[in-house]
């Protein structure tokens, strides 16, 4: 269940880490619409996009540290992420066979004999796709229920106060990439909503 378990994290419940980091997930996607703008805003800014980066990695190692640390962590994700998936069932979407078909895009860009060209293929194959639109679908209509809001808020919780048992400043941390973001999204005038990125 590990694999299922990074995945409904990261791309379906979302909630359990991504929104205890606050924005790693969101900045992971929003990076790569970013094209060309991104580069000229390291020139004109000094490398805001740079710093993400760096608190990012900082962010994600902290998460592991946490998890490694903190075994029952890992098992109340998995309890979340079977009642996400059990709720996605019940609203009618099949999310098993659209997290296996992820994980399989997931294994195939680890492939170092891949082409940057063959990635973007794998990334944008229709199924890979279908499957992510299906997981968003999902997602937003099982976004209010009320057992799963709560069972997220009390993971975030327990994650969060592992990961300051790792890290002190992790709160600095996470403010700090909240303020970028917000100042990287008026340069952008905006900006849209980060899409959905295959995690690698």
């Amino acid at each position: 269940m590990h694999n299922h378990s990074r995945s409904i994290i990261g791309l379906a419940a979302a909630a359990a880490l991504a929104m205890a980091s606050g924005l790693a997930h969101a900045q992971m996607g929003e990076g790569q619409g970013m094209g060309g703008q991104q580069q000229q805003q390291q020139q004109q800014q000094g490398g805001p996009q740079m710093e993400m980066q760096e608190l990012q990695q900082t962010l994600i190692q902290t998460q592991q540290q946490a998890i490694e640390n903190n075994p029952e962590l890992e098992q109340k994700g998995e309890e979340l992420e079977e009642l996400v998936i059990s709720k996605m069932e019940e609203a009618g979407f099949q999310p098993r066979s659209d997290l296996d078909t992820l994980e399989s895009a997931e294994e195939g860009l680890q492939d170092p004999e891949l082409s940057a060209e063959e990635r973007q293929q794998l990334i944008q194959s229709e199924d890979v796709q279908q499957a992510q639109q299906n997981l968003q679908e999902a997602q937003q209509a099982v976004a209010e229920d009320r057992e799963i809001l709560e069972a997220q808020e009390a993971l975030q919780d327990d994650l969060m106060e592992a990961m300051r048992a790792e890290n002190a400043d992790i709160d600095d941390v996470i403010e700090r990439m909240e303020a970028l973001q917000q100042e990287m999204m008026q340069q952008q005038g905006g900006g849209g909503a980060p899409g959905m990125a295959p995690q690698q």
